[in-house]
């Protein structure tokens, strides 16, 4: 018997990786009743040519807003996120946002990265053990994309409690009813920070990022407050969230697998690159995105018909035997590590190089500095199975001879 992808599942949430290798082989174009149906795309190649597809849309033709959200404080951010629109809205947005993330405006970061995540791994070493979340994967992200945003230190640990919830926007259908109540409380909670935020800059603008964005118009075209609060939410969350899923992934590895630790302990400097790319793939801190197509396409040998939602699993193109040997090991010298992890097109991930900045600086350190580490105790994981992360990661670490 086929089996079925159910994203509400709490198994499948824990360890999807049966159910993605059961897809693959047996079923990899399927359609589950989520959302009054929904196809699921779980091989490499397959999601890899949707993802880089510039005709693929974040929505159907005519589209406003799902039900789930209608008149609620998740509907006015929905309607801002340059992630969730097509041309010309998303063009707009990410014309503005992309301003604060070329490459030589990450480039110029390198050194308050580095300051960053040596404070942090001299805290971890100090004390010899540390919840991996909180004191690393959590605080480095964090504080640079909160510095580059102008967000005071006092108010930076809210954004860890209100974003999880925050992130059930991004796939209403695989919501109950408890799970959208909670996306409306965490937007409301966003909207009212951000709005205030946006008031004292307009009174005291700064030299940051949100300033900047305040103050923008786009061939005369101001943001509106809604879309400003969006496009802030998405540069603050994004610059975060998926970072902290990809650094608590490669800890959490190299604890599992200590004779990569050694691999990355040779050649910190030369290796670290290779090993968030290896991380990413490993983990893929968003395991899913979707499309739709204004025309039928055909997929795998199945026919799916114009207008109707296609999730893409990209965790499971990532772990495709077909593509990479040993795909649920790990190997921080992978060759050719060709992973989806950052999506394609239009919607090609606008903060991945402040990521891999941030990624190849810490597991630099970790490279130089740690000689060990182990994991201690319970290590809970989000249950998300779009946005991956840990809860929480206790460990011992020691450092390096």
């Amino acid at each position: 018997m086929t089996v079925m992808f159910d994203p509400l599942d709490p198994e499948q949430l824990a360890d999807p990786f049966p159910t993605y290798r059961a897809l693959r082989t047996e079923d990899p174009v399927q359609r589950i009743p989520v959302g009054g149906g929904t196809w699921v795309v779980s091989r490499y190649e397959d999601v890899k040519n949707l993802v880089r597809s510039g005709d693929g849309l974040m929505q159907p033709p005519g589209f406003t807003t799902p039900t789930e959200f209608a008149g609620g404080p998740a509907e006015r951010i929905y309607k801002g996120l340059m992630v969730l629109n097509d041309a010309p809205v998303h063009t707009r947005l990410r014309k503005l946002a992309e301003k604060a993330m070329t490459r030589g405006a990450v480039e110029r970061l390198r050194a308050d990265v580095d300051a960053v995540v040596e404070e942090c791994v001299d805290t971890m070493l100090e004390r010899g053990e540390a919840d991996a979340i909180t004191d690393l994967a959590f605080a480095v992200p964090l504080r640079v994309i909160c510095g580059m945003l102008g967000i005071p230190e006092a108010d930076r640990t809210q954004m860890l409690e209100w974003t999880p919830d925050f992130f059930r926007i991004f796939l209403p259908s695989a919501n109950d009813a408890e799970g959208i109540a909670a996306c409306h409380h965490a937007c409301q909670n966003f909207i009212d920070y951000l709005s205030e935020q946006i008031e004292f800059r307009r009174r005291t603008p700064g030299d940051d990022i949100f300033s900047a964005l305040v103050r923008a118009e786009d061939e005369g075209d101001r943001l509106n407050r809604d879309e400003l609060v969006a496009t802030v939410l998405s540069l603050l969350t994004g610059g975060f969230d998926t970072t902290m899923g990809m650094i608590s992934a490669g800890v959490f590895g190299l604890a599992r697998q200590p004779e990569q630790l050694e691999r990355l302990s040779a050649d910190p400097a030369g290796v670290a690159k290779s090993a968030v790319d290896e991380f990413l793939r490993w983990e893929s801190p968003v395991g899913v995105t979707y499309r739709h197509y204004r025309h039928d396409i055909e997929v795998a040998g199945t026919t799916i018909p114009a207008g109707e939602p296609i999730w893409l699993l990209l965790l499971s193109a990532n772990h495709d035997e077909a593509q990479f040997d040993d795909p649920d090991g790990f190997d921080v010298v992978r060759p050719k590590n060709r992973h989806v992890a950052f999506g394609g097109a239009h919607h090609y991930c606008i903060g991945n190089q402040l990521a891999r900045l941030e990624g190849e600086v810490v597991f630099r350190e970790i490279g130089k500095r740690i000689g060990s580490i182990e994991v201690t105790g319970d290590a809970p994981r989000r249950p998300n199975f779009q946005f991956r992360s840990f809860l929480t990661l206790p460990v011992k670490v020691s450092p390096a001879a």
